[in-house]
């Protein structure tokens, strides 16, 4: 396997670099900022590294830090025959090189993590070599062009940070209505919708009010977040989303 640089001590540094020890490819070693507090060369056990290093010593670099700076920390590395490459879902690739984002959610430093079975999405030039990687990896590979990456990564952002946030709007519901402590069991009940949405694709996928057509259910509700006007516009969104999914399929 090709030997791997990082620059970078989050969460894409980790789930990469555990990844890459765990398929027994070699490291090149991590850059960190000089302030970072990151333990992930430690983890890793690799060393810390310059930029100068990465550049004349490993075949892959991957630029893990946020993305509002991939692009001027991929400008400050040195000229290098290394293929640069990034894990952001939003931005497309830099240096020539490509973005290879896992469509899953990535644990903080230092807890479990794997990308075994996870979907790398690529972009960008040097195919194989992505490829490559997932293969490696025990992960599976898809691609989409520079032009759709933006697309796909709202529709990533709707099935991740989206639904954390729906789970936040109710567990305050929830409690408000003087249910407390319901956390857990929100959880399990998004777990469950979860599950039976991957298990059918007809109408089945959905439940409540809005997939049985209730109509007097749904106006209570609507009455009950009348003085939450955002989250009834929202409400509304979701339910007519229901419908039309449910219409634009066949039973």
């Amino acid at each position: 396997m090709h030997r791997l640089g990082i620059i970078g001590g989050g969460r894409a540094a980790w789930a990469y670099g555990s990844a890459w020890r765990r398929a027994g490819a070699p490291l090149a070693g991590v850059w960190l900022r000089p302030e970072s507090s990151s333990r992930l060369p430690e983890l890793l056990a690799a060393q810390r590294a310059t930029v100068e290093l990465l550049a004349a010593e490993a075949d892959l670099i991957l630029v893990a830090v946020p993305d509002r700076v991939i692009e001027a920390v991929a400008a400050e590395i040195p000229p290098t025959g290394a293929i640069i490459f990034h894990a952001s879902g939003a931005l497309p690739h830099v240096r020539d090189g490509f973005s290879l984002h896992p469509l899953r959610v990535l644990p903080p430093v230092g807890a479990a993590t794997d990308l075994r079975d996870a979907l790398l999405v690529f972009e960008g030039n040097h195919r194989h070599t992505a490829e490559a990687i997932a293969r490696d990896l025990g992960a599976r590979f898809a691609e989409v062009s520079t032009a759709a990456k933006p697309l796909y990564h709202a529709g990533a952002v709707f099935g991740a940070n989206y639904v954390a946030a729906l789970l936040e709007i109710a567990n305050d519901l929830i409690a408000d209505a003087g249910v407390k402590e319901a956390r857990e069991d929100l959880a399990t009940l998004a777990l469950s919708a979860v599950e039976n949405w991957r298990a059918h694709g007809d109408a089945r996928r959905f439940t409540g009010p809005a997939a049985r057509g209730d109509a007097e259910v749904l106006r209570r509700h609507l009455q009950a977040l009348e003085e939450r006007t955002e989250v009834a516009d929202l409400y509304r969104l979701l339910a007519d989303q229901i419908a039309s999914a449910i219409l634009a399929r066949p039973k």
